[in-house]
């Protein structure tokens, strides 16, 4: 007969004194239960078994199991009852973690409404369902779901007795989930408490301490808190390396608390240095770029541009500390003509490639794949292409040239002139930026009158309407338009394009006319955001109104128009009309 119990017991000391050895013990306890035709304690081997490789990231044996474990539960026929739910919730929670959402959802659900038939007191394998069920839901993108589910699973877990283990691992999940819906504060809280509650076991640690540590480190990453989140997931891998090994969620560790060496790293050097990446980029290029030409290709120095244009808050200035996480770094551009990029450009690209990576203090370039291709050799005619859809600047004179124009989204054309060059002996690239550098008149001129129009359609028409229909959520999008049309429409007056819409803001720092929008349209979102009485919307009526007044005094003072009118689309029409006028 084969003594379940007594395997169980022994599987809990392996557990604890060589994990490296179960694998082998369960392998041996299966066959020897088969030996002895006990379908029972086969079935919960194979769900101790299960659940191991799941957690050894070894999905081919996971199927072996869970195909085994059906195949022996329709034998005993013990479907619908507790044991075959159990198994379930087993099988699902393997599925989850291969990927397999919908059967694992489908195993949870049968297992659900077993448990939610056969147990009338608060039990520890409903909690676990509800706990596992939540990942799922989270991981599928349900996670008001999810929310409600850790919520039943505490409910329940500290109604029991000796649950402090399952209680630490529901607020693990729950902190997981917290970091989800952005609620940084509250998930630290509950990874903390977390971590605390296994810190206080005796002797060796549940084996879920490790994930509590690895959300406990995500968490202090957040807050900005590095030195903490590195010790913390120092200790992680310790735990994770213990119990099992250097599986994938070892590596997934290794590579978190790199991401956090390398961000504390980057700031550090941000901070020491006090340079500016674009000052980061001229001394690299004078320092290993230039000699780097001179040296493999002294017949093509005469020819290349080199300087730090296109993406990046580093092109704009605005780089500093919080931007060096992410595709930040010493690094250049080298612009060839086509013909030459053809010539050279792979054997020069691979120069480059062999350049230091780091560079006084900082480390190298930390390339994301959304910000490939911002640095290093480039050509041209696919760097204005790429931005602006145009090798050349389009044709000023020209209906066709000037409807071009209008097709460039204008964060484009900021992109391609913003930034510094270093030298440019040939010029090419030099000339063709200044090409880009400012808008035709009549373009200008048609885009202001566009903004002008949404400003009046957004904010002076559409806002007060929205109000009195008791639809706030509308009135808050017309605010919205208006704020983005009032901001096109400071960037026109000042002949300025404006940048990426996450630093248009800061850009109106540089604003030499309406230098007061920018603190007007912050008073103005923030009293729409607060804005729910009659008394809001008059405040934010006359904000808008005082707004639009500041304009039209600055179209009238640069000759655009000449109506004192504050309604903003009369003074649309008439740009409109002194531009079909001069058409003629």
């Amino acid at each position: 007969m084969f003594d379940l119990n007594e395997f169980l017991l022994e599987l809990d000391h392996m557990y604890a004194t060589n994990p490296k050895g179960v694998e082998a013990y369960l392998k041996s306890g299966l066959e020897e239960a088969g030996k002895c035709l006990d379908g029972p304690a086969m079935l919960t081997i194979l769900n101790e078994l299960m659940g191991y490789y799941r957690v050894m990231s070894k999905p081919t044996e996971c199927e072996w199991c869970i195909e085994k474990a059906v195949r022996i539960a329709e034998k005993l026929g013990i479907q619908g009852t507790t044991d075959y739910a159990t198994m379930l919730l087993n099988i699902g929670t393997a599925q989850r973690v291969m990927g397999q959402m919908d059967k694992a959802e489908s195993n949870y659900e049968e297992a659900y409404a077993i448990f939610k038939e056969k147990l009338h007191e608060p039990d520890y394998r409903m909690a676990t369902l509800y706990n596992n069920r939540s990942i799922l839901y989270a991981n599928t993108g349900r996670l008001k779901e999810a929310k409600a589910d850790l919520q039943m699973a505490m409910g329940l877990i500290q109604r029991l007795e000796q649950s402090d283990v399952e209680i630490a691992i529901t607020h693990a999940n729950i902190g997981n989930l917290c970091f989800a819906l952005q609620e940084l504060d509250e998930g630290l809280q509950h990874m903390q408490q977390a971590a605390e509650i296994f810190e206080c076991q005796e002797g060796k640690k549940d084996s879920h301490y490790a994930s509590a540590l690895s959300g406990l480190g995500e968490g202090y990453f957040r807050k900005g808190e590095l030195d903490k989140s590195i010790k913390t997931y120092e200790k992680a891998l310790e735990e994770i390396l213990a119990n099992y090994g250097e599986n994938d969620y070892y590596r997934v560790t290794v590579r978190n608390l790199e991401l956090v060496r390398d961000t504390k790293k980057r700031a550090e050097a941000v901070r020491n240095q006090k340079l500016k990446g674009m000052d980061i980029a001229r001394r690299y290029y004078e320092e290993y770029g230039k000699p780097m030409l001179e040296e493999k290709f002294p017949e093509y120095v005469d020819r290349v541009a080199a300087g730090l244009v296109g993406e990046g808050s580093e092109c704009l200035g605005y780089d500093d500390v919080t931007s060096a996480d992410h595709d930040f770094g010493p690094g250049f551009c080298l612009w060839l003509t086509r013909e030459d990029y053809e010539a050279v450009g792979q054997e020069m690209q691979r120069a480059y490639t062999e350049l230091p990576g780091e560079y006084m203090g900082f480390p190298a370039r930390n390339v994301t794949a959304q910000g490939g291709d911002r640095v290093g050799v480039l050509c041209m005619d696919e760097f204005f292409r790429r931005y602006t859809g145009y090798e050349q600047a389009p044709d000023r004179e020209t209906r066709n040239g000037l409807a071009r124009w209008m097709s460039i989204p204008i964060p484009a054309l900021r992109t391609v002139t913003n930034g510094e060059i270093f030298t440019d002996p040939l010029g090419e690239f030099t000339r063709r930026r200044e090409t880009f550098a400012a808008y035709p008149k009549g373009v200008r001129l048609r885009k202001l009158a566009m903004s002008l129009g949404v400003m009046a359609q957004a904010g002076q028409y559409n806002y007060g309407r929205m109000r009195k229909r008791g639809d706030q959520a509308a009135a808050w999008l017309c605010v919205s338009e208006f704020v983005n049309a009032a901001i096109e429409t400071g960037y026109h007056l000042n002949q300025m394009y404006q940048p990426f819409y996450k630093w248009k803001m800061r850009g109106m720092d540089a604003f030499h006319v309406l230098t007061n929008l920018k603190e007007k349209l912050t008073q103005l979102m923030q009293m729409s955001g607060a804005d729910s009485e009659n008394d809001g919307q008059s405040s934010v009526q006359s904000q808008i109104e005082d707004i639009c007044v500041g304009v039209v005094k600055e179209l009238n003072r640069q000759g655009l128009t000449e109506t004192k009118e504050a309604f903003l689309e009369i003074q649309k029409q008439e740009i409109i009309r002194r531009l079909q006028s001069d058409a003629r």
